[in-house]
């Protein structure tokens, strides 16, 4: 496995101070699909924790294309601030560069979304993430998640 993949995402969802309190929220059937330049991969809330592994997910919530310099960039966030680390993995999704962008294609139904947790995750983001989401356009959640699915 290449470093700038699923080991080093797997390594940070297991000791990023940001990345465990962003996952708190996140119900056990939380699942997402990885497509990463060393390969697919999955991540979960397998036993309660955050966890990253090689392979496809079979039904993800949604799939997140990650380029890997787009990985690197999220994995060398440090510290605890749940409010940084929405705004840099927001910004790459609204990265112009394609080698940086992140891709997200939503499988799930909103209701699903809402029940494994995501906007838990959102709201644990608090007020800088919100303020940054008020500046870019989005008004709440359910914009949130219309724009990425890519409706107006």
């Amino acid at each position: 496995m290449d470093d700038s993949g699923t080991e080093a995402l797997a390594r940070f969802f297991a000791t990023s101070p940001a990345a465990r309190k962003a996952t708190r929220p996140l119900a056990r059937d939380a699942r997402v699909a990885l497509d990463l330049a060393s390969g697919p991969a999955r991540f979960s809330m397998a036993g309660g924790e955050a966890r990253v592994e090689p392979g496809a997910e079979p039904d993800p919530d949604f799939t997140l294309t990650l380029p890997a310099p787009a990985v690197k960039q999220i994995t060398a966030i440090e510290g605890d601030d749940v409010g940084a680390f929405g705004i840099a993995f927001f910004k790459l999704l609204l990265a112009r560069e394609p080698e940086q962008r992140v891709r997200v294609h939503i499988h799930a139904s909103t209701a699903r979304l809402v029940s494994h947790g995501y906007l838990g995750v959102l709201a644990a983001g608090g007020a800088k993430v919100a303020w940054w989401l008020l500046k870019n356009g989005v008004r709440n959640p359910k914009a949130a998640i219309d724009r990425l699915r890519g409706a107006k």
